[in-house]
């Protein structure tokens, strides 16, 4: 082995030892951070009980305005897809192609008030499943 190989060698080396600390340095932010996820996702969800209970809505605390917020999600099962393509070609042709993003944002302008289900009250009823969550969300202060 000749002396330039050596250096080679030593220079691989080194940078080998810097990849594996910098591995472990990645592994040990992303053990830190879903420690901080878990924590955030529960005290978020103490917040929307608390903010729910209240009755309030925008409370200002730490440079935010705090708010719950309905979040849904929908979904077609596969029984039913043929289904909802056709009456979605009909009622809302203004789509070009049906995915569950833009059906829910249909859904979601046509909502019925009191309605269990967004899609209640449409010809959809019935044939789209749904998920529904309470979360928190902010404004930021000017």
């Amino acid at each position: 082995m000749s002396i330039a190989e050596v250096g080679d060698s030593q220079r691989l080396s080194r940078l080998l030892e810097r990849v594996a600390e910098l591995q472990a340095e990645k592994d040990r932010i992303a053990a830190e951070a879903k420690k901080v996820n878990k924590a955030l996702e529960a005290a978020e969800q103490l917040a929307v009980e608390e903010l729910r209970a209240s009755g309030l809505d925008g409370v200002r605390a730490a440079g935010k305005s705090w708010f719950t917020q309905e979040w849904f999600s929908v979904t077609v099962p596969a029984a039913n897809k043929d289904a909802v393509l056709e009456i979605a070609r009909r009622v809302c042709p203004e789509y070009i192609g049906v995915n569950t993003s833009s059906l829910k944002s249909w859904l979601k302008e046509r909502r019925q008030e009191g309605g269990e289900h967004l899609a209640d009250g449409t010809p959809f009823a019935g044939l789209v499943e749904e998920w529904r969550t309470v979360r928190l969300s902010h404004r930021t202060l000017g």
